[in-house]
């Protein structure tokens, strides 16, 4: 594993036994145990997150209805919408 350049932060955070195990078997799957590779990838993903929040936003928001919305989640499950059938 890569040494960090410049100075850390060392801090302490409090979790359930539960998600620590979850935490734990995560960063020995992908990042050799490294708890703070972990960390850091988080903390990497939580700053894209935040990025793309404020692209929606600076944009004029989303312009999804929740009718989309369920359609889009329908197909990505799936599941097929069923049509609305015409009167005659």
């Amino acid at each position: 594993m890569k040494r960090k350049r410049g100075p850390v932060e060392t801090f302490s955070v409090s979790v359930d036994a539960n998600t620590k195990r979850i935490l734990k078997a995560h960063a020995e799957r992908v990042f050799d145990g490294n708890m703070s590779a972990l960390i850091s990838a988080f903390g990497r993903e939580a700053e894209k997150r935040d990025a793309t929040q404020w692209l929606i936003a600076d944009s004029g928001g989303s312009t999804l209805t929740d009718e989309l919305r369920e359609e889009l989640a329908s197909e990505f499950h799936g599941r097929k919408k069923k049509r609305k059938t015409r009167a005659a």
